[in-house]
């Protein structure tokens, strides 16, 4: 009789272990599962914020059919309505994500100190890792190429570069990606936002693919420790402003002579 309990208890312990280790295994599919949607759901907002782009090429398209004055007001409608479109769909999304707090507020006190040694820190990285490279890094070079297409061109780009891809680009690679991805590693996380933010940027040799990640991590990590995203917005505003004055008062320069 005691034999028989005791392979009663074997079996029974024999059931709770395999038991765990579905449940293991379910919970171990239903994180890949969630990481795969959002991995995918970060692709699609990638895509997103590429969209408003597309308006640039549309004086190239239109002007044979339509008064060129008309073109050019249309272009600018669907190009500043289509990056303000995509801000608000970002922007709905994430605070809905967290109800309970602000994602955005006007910095102040420590975080406008943040905001200005992340700059300094920002500077001083672009120009250590920037001494070892001989030419520009392809991003800049096919940005400055666009400047010089036109003079209507060029005002695009600078709206494009200075005001509307920090906003774009902090809300889906600090907001969203750091919010899916190691949200109780934050290193992981600032490392992680750094490559994919370098990765998407045209890099044709690794030393510029480096600067680009290293600007993602210190991205990265002003909004790991600030939580506002004005913070972010503004320290992207501030990289991306300098280069693009100088290359529309090149281009222009080149284009009015």
């Amino acid at each position: 009789m005691f034999a028989t309990i005791k392979r009663y208890d074997i079996i029974e312990g024999n059931i709770k272990s395999d038991q765990k280790k579905v449940m293991r295994l379910k919970n171990a599919m239903d994180k890949i599962e969630l990481y795969a949607w959002r991995a995918a759901k970060l692709c699609l907002l990638t895509v997103l914020i590429e969209l408003p782009q597309f308006a640039i090429s549309l004086p190239k398209l239109l002007l044979k059919y339509v008064n060129g004055p008309i073109v050019y007001i249309l272009t600018w409608m669907i190009f500043v309505g289509g990056y303000v479109a995509v801000t608000f769909i970002l922007f709905t999304y994430l605070q809905r994500r967290h109800p309970e707090r602000k994602i955005i507020w006007r910095p102040k006190g420590k975080e406008i100190n943040t905001i200005i040694i992340g700059f300094i820190v920002l500077m001083s990285a672009k120009m250590i890792i920037g001494s070892f490279m001989t030419q520009q890094t392809a991003n800049d070079a096919a940005i400055e190429k666009m400047f010089k297409i036109s003079v209507n061109m060029s005002f695009m780009m600078v709206f494009m570069t200075a005001i509307a891809a920090p906003v774009v680009e902090e809300l889906v690679f600090r907001g969203f990606l750091m919010d899916y991805f190691f949200t109780d590693q934050p290193i992981f996380a600032i490392l992680l936002s750094g490559l994919i933010f370098g990765s998407i940027h045209s890099s044709t040799n690794f030393i510029s693919w480096l600067m680009y990640v290293v600007m993602g991590i210190i991205l990265a990590a002003t909004y790991n420790k600030e939580k506002n995203l004005a913070a972010n917005i503004s320290l992207h505003f501030l990289n991306n402003l300098l280069p693009s004055i100088v290359f529309l008062l090149s281009s222009l320069h080149q284009m009015l002579k």
